[in-house]
């Protein structure tokens, strides 16, 4: 008895499923972004002339699926650390100020490019600005190079159609 009511439940299932057969989605390309990535080299290319910094100072960018983090610092030694750390002076202030660049929030990409709105900005007011990125990723090296800049109100940075900012960075786990 056991058994045929093992059956019968087994034939009512059967019997109850839709068998309809639908293509699945096909899944979204993968992000080839995401993760973390170590800052190697930094350039500043114009017209006639590329300014290196070939070991470049510790720096990051970091993906998820919409966010993102860059921090870099933009000189080719160390930073200078405060004399005191809980009471640097007024110098050492702006040297730290001048001696980093970091921006986060959000992004979108396409199979070249990628724009970014800052959330969070290391210049007060750059908050709501975007970049824009043309990059390339071959044996875990991403080349971001920064094209463009367009401040919350729509203006232009001074360096704007003067040079670009290329970022040379290695994938790391």
């Amino acid at each position: 008895m056991k058994n045929l009511t093992i059956l019968i439940a087994t034939i009512f299932l059967i019997a109850s499923c839709d068998n309809t057969q639908t293509s699945p989605e096909p899944p979204a390309p993968a992000n080839p972004l995401l993760g973390s990535w170590e800052m190697q080299e930094v350039h500043w290319i114009t017209k006639d002339t590329t300014y290196s910094i070939e070991k470049a100072q510790p720096g990051i960018l970091m993906l998820t699926p919409k966010r993102y983090a860059i921090i870099w610092t933009p000189i080719d030694k160390p930073r200078t650390p405060f004399v005191n750390l809980s009471k640097p002076t007024d110098e050492e202030k702006m040297a730290g100020f001048q001696s980093i660049v970091f921006n986060s929030g959000t992004y979108e990409m396409t199979d070249s490019t990628m724009t970014t709105t800052a959330l969070v900005a290391k210049v007060p007011g750059f908050e709501g600005g975007k970049q824009f990125y043309n990059y390339t990723i071959n044996d875990g090296v991403l080349k971001i190079t920064m094209f463009d800049e367009t401040y919350p109100n729509g203006d232009k940075p001074g360096w704007f159609g003067k040079y670009k900012t290329q970022f040379v960075l290695k994938k790391v786990d």
